[in-house]
């Protein structure tokens, strides 16, 4: 079967002028990368933003596939860990960015939306929605001129100028704000603004699932009663605040099941158990099988995407 790997991908603009955001092309991350880079499974430490002009593809996020047409847009954000299909097939924009790079008025706010998590938008999904715009508008600031504006010497941005990072950080706060804002079209309108304390648990879930695993322990560090954190988390998901935090450890445990070299005792410590026993009973809970019996699953599934006898494959950044 042979073992699978997760590659981290780090953000390296290709030239001081970049900035913290990169807009590029398929094309032109392709032609950076080489012929091997999009081979492997990735996990991003930046957020990447892809527009489909042309061409098809699959492209997996998490678990789930996603088939890529003209007009999509795929979003993945950083930590995720995803798979390229035939990335040769398909043309389009693309935005590399940091978390920092948005405002965190806008990050919260997009954080705290219904469909926050949310990776892929198709073209019927985007129609009648002002994306295609922000889109344009996040193209052509990307696409100015990097010359350094007057009264601009000295000021450190290695040939960008301030005026023009912040258009671009704007244009990428308000495609992401857009698309944030689109939804299915079966989609149930959420039922009043999200709790800031529900954003925090959430957070708080995202920070320490490794270690972590009663509701109690993020209760107490937050300063709420696990009876609220119980009822926010319902009042949101429909699932309780343990089951949230099983549902982190448990994509996580997949993750490293799916891709990584590593034992099961190894991925049952990193995650926090006491010992692989313990780890594997909890698994099968969450799973319906054994994490042996889901890693050969995952990986017979995943086998066809992977074309290790085919071209392209490049993190934009490496």
């Amino acid at each position: 079967m042979g073992q699978a790997a997760i590659r981290q991908v780090r953000f390296i603009p290709p030239e001081p002028s970049v900035g913290d955001i990169e807009v590029n092309t398929l094309r032109g991350i392709r032609e950076r990368g080489g012929p091997h880079e999009f081979l492997m499974t990735q996990r991003l430490d930046f957020d990447l933003l892809v527009h489909i002009a042309s061409g098809s593809a699959r492209h997996v996020v998490d678990f789930t596939d996603h088939p890529l047409q003209p007009g999509d847009v795929l979003w993945v954000r950083a930590g995720q860990v995803h798979h390229w299909g035939a990335i040769d097939d398909i043309e389009g924009t693309v935005a590399l960015f940091g978390a920092h790079t948005v405002d965190e008025r806008t990050s919260d706010l997009i954080r705290s939306h219904p469909v926050s998590g949310r990776s892929h938008w198709s073209a019927a999904d985007l129609a009648d929605t002002p994306v295609t715009q922000a889109l344009a508008l996040l193209v052509a600031t990307g696409a100015e001129r990097r010359d350094a504006e007057p009264g601009d010497a000295g000021r450190g941005q290695g040939g960008l100028t301030g005026l023009r990072q912040a258009a671009l950080a704007h244009a990428l706060a308000a495609l992401l704000i857009h698309l944030s804002r689109v939804g299915p079209a079966d989609d149930v309108p959420a039922q009043g603004p999200t709790h800031e304390a529900y954003t925090w648990f959430r957070d708080h879930v995202e920070e320490h699932f490794r270690t972590w695993h009663k509701v109690s322990d993020h209760a107490d560090r937050l300063g709420y009663s696990t009876r609220t954190l119980n009822r926010l988390a319902r009042r949101h998901t429909g699932l309780s605040a343990k089951e949230l935090i099983d549902e982190r450890v448990a994509l996580e445990a997949k993750r490293q099941l799916s891709h990584a070299a590593a034992s099961v005792s190894e991925i049952a410590e990193q995650l926090g158990f006491d010992d692989a026993s313990n780890f594997s009973s909890w698994f099968r809970r969450q799973a319906g099988m054994t994490p042996g019996a889901f890693r050969i699953q995952s990986r017979n599934q995943l086998g066809p995407i992977e074309r290790p006898d085919t071209g392209a494959r490049a993190s934009p950044t490496n």
